[in-house]
């Protein structure tokens, strides 16, 4: 596990005590993108160096100013992942096998190997899981979707799109707080928040590295959680 997520980032700005209800609800909806980041976790500043922040937009995410940074944003507040998860969801949860679901999903979606790939990951990262007990993903938390996963990643590029100058602090929050109202329709704890980021974040990689990795930052999340 890299340095930076065996502890976790927070700012000691006394300011952060003053945040309103609906930012900190909304800073906690991204804990789990900033973990894996190396950001800090209650803060709109990201303690990131804002050369790195520009690195880290553009090679990952094809953002190179405000145009290209707001309409990701735009995407993931209209669609996201979600709207593959819940088109997969009803063949995740009738399938016995991966086999079975493979088939089933190929046939349906033919030609549409990213679904069909995303499909597979996230079937393979439940049974993962299942395996594991830690954590043990419910049908509920399925069932809850994965406005966790698009909403966490939404409020840590804000922060990071805010931190190269692309956007300014105040709009920042203003994505920030309507990522916390988009996720309050489906989720309600801390928790349901962290696995529905863990779904999520499964369907992008079918590699076991990369789930560990997400699944240490939901276990040194757990004490603030409670």
């Amino acid at each position: 596990m890299e340095t930076h997520i065996k502890t976790l980032r927070f700012n000691s700005n006394p300011l952060n005590l003053f945040l309103g209800n609906k930012r900190k609800k909304g800073l906690r909806i991204g804990y789990m993108e900033a973990a894996l980041q190396g950001f800090y976790l209650n803060s709109i500043d990201t303690g990131v160096h804002p050369q790195k922040l520009t690195s880290f937009l553009s090679e990952n995410y094809d953002c190179f100013d405000t145009e290209s940074a707001t309409g990701l944003f735009q995407f993931l507040i209209n669609e996201g992942d979600r709207v593959s998860y819940q088109i997969m969801l009803p063949y995740l949860l009738s399938t016995s096998n991966i086999y079975e679901f493979e088939e089933i999903i190929t046939k349906r979606f033919l030609g549409v190997e990213r679904f069909v790939q995303q499909g597979k990951n996230l079937y393979n990262f439940v049974k993962y899981t299942e395996e594991r007990r830690d954590p043990i993903i419910w049908i509920n938390d399925l069932e809850r979707g994965i406005a966790g996963w698009d909403m966490g990643l939404l409020v840590g590029l804000v922060r990071a799109a805010s931190g190269s100058g692309y956007i300014t602090k105040e709009e920042a929050w203003r994505y920030i707080e309507q990522a916390n109202g988009l996720c309050a329709n489906d989720l309600r704890t801390p928790e349901e928040i962290d696995k529905s980021y863990l779904l999520g974040k499964a369907m992008k990689s079918g590699k076991i590295e990369d789930w560990d990795r997400a699944l240490s930052c939901y276990s040194l999340l757990d004490k603030y959680r409670k």
